[in-house]
Parts: structure tokens; sequence; C-alpha cells
């Protein structure tokens, strides 16, 4: 850093004090420019991050996002981000994946960080993008430890940056206000320095205190490797409490009996916990699917999420002349049925019912022998005719839907209704993210097994390798890592002939990978990465157009003229 990391008198570190050393620690400073203040209701206009390590700058990213939405005045005043500035920048769902893989598996700083890693990770919600959480310094907080009001008068960047002698003014810029922030930290961290600060884990616990429960059960992680794989915090009678995945278990353990760890839920199991159990993974994949599947075999009480995969939301339009209602089962296509999803929210019911019988049949249409009404509700049927319509919608081609939103949309737009325009791009949106996810699932739930290859991680792996994926009917059935320079394919037909051999109710699939659709997805997403190669199929694996039903098509159909 911008000074050495001394305290005044060197000691040999013990084992428990073992972290990630702050000279090593590769450190994304973040800051971003936005319309608003709430991550649910506004847009990044402007992303702007500087790579540090060791107080050597390593890249910078920059780039503007177009909200998709006009920029209040005061914020233009504000930022200089014009309607015009972002005329033509790419959108979020485009800048976002490059941040992220711009950001790795770094820390995260921000100064207020609540603010920018808040939006950033509303916005990976709102897209589907699984968030890394990564770990997360806040140099607001870590400066009101150090900088205290009698050397201070606040504690803005602006203030700060000032004080420290920062090379750069912020100026409401992304990538200036970045800057500055990376001399608040150095500076922050020569301080913290001085006073035994060491790595990582010593900088984000150093404005707070650890609890009594964490001092005493620390020594449970005195075991714990440096590898990647799965962790599981174990009560005395074998039951598991928590559940979690890193790519290095040991420094990722160690933040549980640190003061950096205040989430509610985790610090309740801790008087309980007795012992640590570890898995080792040979890839981020692998580790992730065995996360997600003793979740929900043991139901942790610290896990939230994911607890009961079988409980996936779906829209489901009944076979013959059913109509469409919610179902908490995928069940087969076959009879001519169609169920898109998993939803978001059981409140996306109605309103995606209600959007798909008005694109079909039109607003208030009276379905003569069908229940009398244009929404279709639970246990109404479908005419034959609208009711193959509906399906076609679902499965194939959206475009009556996107055409009767996006009239709608501009409707109301034309009325200044802005709320109203908001609330049916929204219900579009909905219906187009559930028939992708559906058209996506069903496809690799319909692959008896394949089996594909990407090049391995390269921090992993320096010398290079390939990572090989076997999939059996939506599930995960194998991981290998091949080096570079061994003969991948007799690695792959093994790796098949094991996944072939696993016993199916060991590897339950339903139709659209019903009760593991979250580790579906996760293998989707690995397919769908850069340098993925088929090495075997069997049976086939028809990866539909994605096209149609990209929200993408909404925003051109609403611009378009009649």
């Amino acid at each position: 850093m911008t000074a050495p990391l001394r305290s005044g008198r060197r000691r040999q570190l013990s084992f428990a004090d073992l972290g990630t050393p702050l000279e090593e620690a590769e450190m994304v400073v973040v800051d971003l420019e936005t319309t608003g203040t709430d991550p649910s209701q506004d847009a990044i206009t402007e992303i702007g991050a500087v790579k540090v390590r060791g107080g050597e700058v390593l890249g910078e990213f920059r780039s503007f996002v177009d909200p998709q939405r006009p920029i209040p005045a005061y914020i233009a005043s504000l930022t200089g981000i014009s309607d015009a500035t972002v005329r033509g920048a790419p959108r979020i769902e485009a800048v976002l994946p490059m941040f992220l893989d711009f950001a790795h598996d770094a820390v995260l700083v921000a100064h207020n960080a609540r603010f920018d890693v808040g939006f950033l990770r509303s916005q990976a919600a709102r897209l589907e993008i699984t968030w890394p959480s990564p770990p997360v310094l806040d140099t607001l907080a870590l400066a009101r430890s150090v900088f205290k009001r009698d050397e201070v008068r606040d504690h803005k960047l602006g203030t700060l940056a000032a004080h420290v002698g920062a090379q750069v003014t912020p100026d409401h810029r992304a990538l200036s206000d970045a800057r500055a922030t990376v001399d608040v930290l150095h500076a922050i961290i020569a301080r913290l320095g001085d006073r035994g600060a060491r790595t990582v884990e010593d900088l984000a616990s150093a404005h707070r205190k650890v609890s009594p429960v964490q001092a005493r059960k620390r020594h449970l992680a005195d075991t714990v490797p440096p590898v990647p794989g799965v962790y599981q915090f174990v009560d005395r009678e074998g039951g598991v409490l928590y559940v979690g995945t890193s790519h290095d278990l040991r420094s990722r353990v160690r933040t549980y009996f640190s003061a950096s760890e205040t989430r509610r839920r985790v610090l309740d199991v801790l008087p309980r916990l007795h012992e640590i159990r570890t898995i080792e993974c040979a890839s981020r994949l692998e580790a992730s699917v065995r996360e997600l599947r003793i979740i929900a075999r043991e139901q942790p009480p610290a896990n939230r999420q994911g607890l009961k995969p079988e409980k996936a939301l779906w829209l489901r339009l009944g076979p013959g002349a059913d109509g469409l209602r919610a179902a908490r089962i995928a069940r087969s296509e076959d009879d001519g049925s169609a169920q898109i999803g998993p939803l978001r929210s059981r409140h996306d019911v109605e309103p995606l019912r209600a959007l798909l019988t008005d694109a079909v049949m039109g607003r208030g249409a009276s379905l003569e022998g069908a229940g009398g009404s244009g929404a279709t509700g639970a246990g109404r049927r479908l005419d034959p005719e609208p009711h193959a319509r509906i399906r076609r919608a679902m499965l194939e081609d959206p475009a009556p839907v996107i055409a009767h939103a996006a009239a709608r949309m501009r409707a109301h737009v034309g009325a200044h209704r802005f709320e109203d325009a908001a609330r049916i791009k929204g219900q579009a949106e909905a219906f187009l993210a559930a028939a992708q996810r559906a058209q996506r699932l069903r496809a690799l739930a319909a692959c008896p097994m394949l089996v594909a290859a990407r090049p391995a991680e390269p921090r992993r792996h320096p010398a290079g390798a390939w990572e090989l994926l076997a999939v059996r009917a939506g599930r995960h059935a194998g991981t290998a890592i091949v080096p570079r320079g061994t003969d991948p394919v007799p690695v792959a037909r093994e790796l098949a002939r094991r996944g072939a051999g696993i016993p199916l109710e060991e590897l339950p699939s339903g139709p659209l990978c019903h009760g593991h659709h979250q580790e579906s997805e996760l293998l989707l997403h690995w397919l769908e990465g850069e340098g993925m190669r088929l090495v075997a199929v069997e049976g086939t694996w028809a990866v539909p157009l994605r096209a149609r039903f990209d929200p993408q098509t909404l925003q051109a159909a609403f611009t378009s003229a009649d």
C-alpha cells in the first residue's frame, strides 16, 4: 500500500491469526452514479472501479449505463450525466456481467458500501445473475473509527480525500470518486496497520468487536483446510446448522469468528456449534451443487434460501381446454399442457394470467361456455382455439403478449400514466423471464446425458487445464479437472460412464427439472460460459432460441411505431 503495514513490534503469527494478508489481497474500489437512492426503483447510470493490490493499481473499469428512464434534472446537475450522456450506452444487463468479471474474486470496497453494493446486488437479483457475495469493506465506516471529529469535520468522501491528500478530487463521477476512495483506503490501512491490522479480516472488523461466543468458538476453524469446497456447521448431535461454499474454506470460515460477521441468523447458531465439517471440491460449480443438495436435505436453520426447492411455483395451462392456474408441481407436457416458471413470487400469478388471456383474446373478452370471463381462473376452461394460442405464446412465440404489452405501455405513456406503464412493463418482463427459465430447464431435463468442457479457472490452474462436467437429465453427475497436455476425451468418457451408473433414485429428475431447478440453473449458467465445448451428448440437447423471450424484444416493440 502507500505506507508499510507494520506495528510497533513484530511478532510471530499464530495459526489462528492467518487470514488474507492486506499486501496480497486484490481489492476493487467501486463507485456508482444512479438516477436516485432506491435500488428497487432507481437505476445505475455509471460504474467506475479501480483494482488495486499492495498499493499498485492493476486496472480500471468505467462504463456509462443506459438506465432506460429519464435522468432527473437535479441528478444531471449534480453528476453532469444527462439523458444525452447515456444515449447509446449499454444496458445494465450487459455492463454488470463485465464488472463482475473485472472484480472476479476481489474484495469490494466502497464509500458507504451499503448504497453501492446494495444497488449492484439488487440489479443482479433482478437480472437473475448469481451474486458472488464477495467480502465488502466500507471506507465510510472505517473512516469513522480512524478519523475522529477533532481531526475532520465530517466523513464525506470529499472531506476525507482533501484530508489525506488524495491525488484526485471527487466530483460525483464514478471513476473519479473511485480513484479518490483508493487514496482514502490506503490512508486508513496505514493507520490501522500501526494498530496491528494485517489481514482483510482485521480490516473488516476494525470498527467492531468480536462477541464472546465468537471468541470461544474461534478454535474450531483451526483445522479447516485452505481448499475450495463446502463447509458445514454441525451441532453436538450431528445436526447441520449452516452450510456454505468458498474457493478458500479456511479464509471464509474464519470470518464467522471475526467482528465482520453480523448476520443474526448466523450468530444465533454459533452457541450450538460443535464441529466444522468440510468437503473438498474440484470446482466452484461442484461446491455450489453440493451446497444446494445439503441445504435441501438437511434444511439448516441458518440458511434462508433454497430450503425447499421443490416448493417452486409455476403458471400452468392445463391439458385439453383447461385454464391457467398456479401449480406447485411441474408435470409432463405431453398431454398438451404447458407451464412457465419458476415464478418469482405468488403475486405474479394473477397478473400473468390476466396478461396472457388479454393478449390472446382481447381485454374483457367473454368465453362462451368457458366461464364467461376474459381472465381465466383456476378450474375455468378455455375454448380449444384460444387454449392452443396461449400454449404457443407460453412455449414458442410470445409475440402476441409482447405486442399487447407494448401497445398498453404506449397508451399509458401517452396519457402520462407512467406508473401504469411501468406496471405493465414489469408484468411483461416477469412473463418473459418465467417463459425463458422454463424453456431452458425443459431442454436440459430432456437430455439423458451430456459432457461438456470449459477452460478451468486460471487462478487455480495457472498452467492451464480443462474442467469437465457431466449432466444427466438436468442433474450434476460429475466433475473432473484435466491438466493441459492430457487428452480430455478418455476422462470425459469415464465421467459419462460413472454418471450413467448413478441410480436414478439418487438423481431424481422431474419435468422442467422440478425439485432441483436451482441446481439445473447453475449448470445452465456454466454451460453458457465462455469457451464451453460439448464433448459428448446422449440423445439431444436442443438449446432453444432465447431472443424471442428476451426483454429487449419488449423494448423494441415499445419504441417501434404502430
